[in-house]
């Protein structure tokens, strides 16, 4: 495949790599961790200084004119530096879910930075399956009933988009995150982002599209962000091994550095080797969003449950390469390691995933 970027893809990534040098080193990131894993400035930065939440956007959604190519360098890069803002949940879910409805003004907030929208899809009876709705909506209002767990970023969003199950099927309901009614349960993942179940009690809500026709749209959102997800751990993977290459080339066993041994050599040829596999998938899944539904959900899942295996045999690798150093919070492989055990499930499994693609051939 000849895949080359444009100029205007090359100084994206720049830009970005500029940015996250300067003001999203090591030490900071990990105060954030342990400080809700959250800094507004970052995200202030990221729309005002970058425009970075419009770049992946057409100009008729508001955008610079870019797309899925677009965030897939977003996400490598965010990937790689271990960012914790929900680019990927505000910016590229969300925006999906809203795609083609009437909720323009919301969307501008996006790209501002001023809306921090959070999708709330699954449930805990439906674990990595979005079909399984049970929150109700009710009324002329309508207002919601129910709870949804594991919102990821919850606990600092401003609005949350919703399924929630009416008489004429599934629908998408916007909910103002401080409204009456809703409650949540915060909590921090593994990898130190915040995440929340949120239990709706007739908590007012806004509906997004006609009714009982959000189900095919809220999977096309969650494949954006699986594809979007898949960068990142590209760059994960990729900052995984840099840092592993660079530790064995310092540490000393025998009088000599051990990236010498031609053992950990090998172990390390394999990671390499799995990198760029894990990035050819990526690119399929992020060209695969123009598909016909089948054959998008085929090379979604199966780049995710690539990457998942992956995400787990290089951090596995990793951390052993390190020792037991390697598990310490002050060096940056355990983090990325936190890190890639949460991609591993979210959206879900690579045993969900090649399930999935098997489905995908029915349809």
């Amino acid at each position: 495949m000849n895949f080359q970027l444009t100029d205007e893809q090359k100084l994206l990534r720049e830009s970005l790599v500029g940015f996250l040098q300067k003001r999203y080193d090591f030490d900071a990131r990990r105060a954030a961790a342990a400080n809700g894993g959250w800094r507004p400035e970052i995200w202030a930065g990221f729309a005002d200084d970058l425009g970075l939440f419009g770049a992946a956007l057409s100009e008729a959604e508001g955008g610079f004119g870019g797309g899925a190519v677009e965030t897939m360098l977003i996400a490598e890069e965010l990937g790689r530096a271990l960012v914790m803002e929900p680019y990927l949940e505000s910016v590229v879910v969300a925006n999906a879910l809203l795609r083609g409805t009437d909720a323009a003004d919301l969307r501008e907030g996006i790209v501002a930075g001023t809306a921090l929208v959070v999708p709330a899809l699954y449930e805990t009876g439906g674990r990595f399956e979005p079909s399984v709705v049970t929150v109700r909506a009710s009324g002329d209002g309508p207002v919601l009933d129910g709870e949804k767990s594991v919102v990821a970023a919850a606990p600092i969003a401003t609005h949350l988009l919703v399924s929630a199950r009416e008489e004429a099927g599934v629908s998408l309901f916007l909910v103002d995150a401080k409204a009456a009614g809703v409650s949540r349960r915060d909590f921090s993942l593994i990898d130190g982002k915040p995440a929340s179940d949120v239990t709706f009690a007739a908590a007012p809500a806004t509906r997004i599209g006609e009714p009982g026709t959000a189900l095919p749209r809220i999977e096309r959102g969650i494949d954006e962000g699986i594809a979007a997800l898949c960068s990142e751990a590209v760059g994960v993977i990729d900052a995984m091994l840099a840092r592993t290459v660079d530790y064995t080339k310092q540490r000393e066993q025998f009088g000599v550095a051990i990236a010498s041994f031609q053992a950990l050599q090998h172990r390390m040829a394999d990671m390499a080797t799995l990198l760029e596999r894990a990035r050819s998938m990526s690119v399929m899944a992020t060209l695969s969003l123009g598909l016909p539904v089948g054959e998008r959900r085929r090379a979604v899942s199966a780049a995710k449950a690539f990457v998942g295996d992956t995400l787990k045999s290089v951090g596995e690798a990793a951390i052993q390469l390190h020792g037991g150093i390697g598990t310490t919070d002050d060096i940056a492989v355990s983090h990325y390691f936190k890190r890639a055990t949460v991609m591993q499930s979210q959206f879900g499994t690579a045993a969900y995933h090649l399930k999935r693609m098997g489905d995908a051939d029915a349809i």
